[in-house]
């Protein structure tokens, strides 16, 4: 197993923050942080920006999938994520600060703050799970199977499996325009490095890391969400305290994307004016 990073002297190094693509935008004594799930960059954040960035000094980054920058052994381990996202804040002397995350970014988001406890002030996680995989006690969204199908078809034939993906992951209520959008997004990615992402996500579990979490934390979550079942977020709000399980009238899995004003209306109540 990799040795871990030093995420401070990761951020002082040269290229560090054109690397992750850091854009800083808006204003505001508070520092908010986006992390992107897999398959969407930080153009998924587009319909919030307006009310974020008159609140916030808002920062948004995409993970290191540049077949130039990205490390297929290095990024085998969220904890590597977890460096990448601490070095950011650690860059741009936001710490400690609010975090945003979709998606695979609240479990980055959670291993990140078990390495250090005071990054974030509080973090919001939209659609959030530590396994996507069902066992006898926890209610993922896939089989095992499903896994492995999925996988299988993501080496076969990319570019078809991102088409049949995207139109899951939006949602069929969705105008297919919204589906495009996903699908370029996915389809920028090389095949190798989707794959090698897609195992590290769909075959991670996490829930044994969960216990030591304390962050003041708001779960947002979807209605009627393809890959993350409201059963998940409702199991994670068992596991922490200090989380308040927000449901919006949403489907699909990324309604900050597909229902914004939903999305924006929980950050009214999770986020300080």
């Amino acid at each position: 197993m990799p040795e871990p990073l030093d995420y401070r002297y990761l951020s002082r190094s040269a290229g560090f923050l054109a690397k992750m693509k850091v854009t800083i935008t808006g204003a505001g004594a508070e520092t908010v942080l986006l992390g992107n799930g897999f398959g969407t960059d930080q153009r998924v954040w587009t319909s919030l920006l307006p009310w974020l960035e008159r609140r916030y000094r808002t920062v948004r980054f995409d993970w290191a999938v540049d077949p130039v920058h990205f490390d297929a052994a290095r990024y085998a381990r969220l904890e590597s994520f977890a460096e990448d996202l601490l070095a950011i804040a650690a860059a741009i002397r936001a710490t400690p600060c609010t975090l945003i995350a979709h998606s695979m970014s609240a479990m980055i988001g959670v291993l990140a703050a078990e390495r250090e406890p005071t990054a974030f002030r509080r973090v919001v996680m939209i659609a959030a799970a530590p396994r996507y995989i069902v066992d006898d006690d926890y209610p993922g969204g896939f089989t095992a199977a499903e896994v492995d199908t999925l996988l299988e078809r993501m080496g076969e034939d990319y570019l078809a499996w991102a088409e049949a993906f995207s139109r899951v992951v939006v949602g069929p209520d969705h105008d297919l325009a919204l589906v495009d959008d996903f699908r370029r997004s996915v389809c920028a990615m090389r095949p190798d490095v989707a794959l090698s992402m897609a195992q590290t996500l769909f075959q991670m579990d996490l829930r044994d890391r969960l216990a030591g979490y304390a962050t003041p934390t708001t779960l947002v979550q979807p209605t009627a969400d393809p890959v993350v079942p409201v059963a998940v977020g409702e199991y994670l709000a068992r596991q922490w305290p200090q989380a308040r399980l927000e449901i919006i009238d949403a489907s699909g899995h990324l309604p900050h994307l597909t229902a914004p004003q939903s999305v924006i209306a929980a950050l009214e109540g999770a986020l300080p004016d």
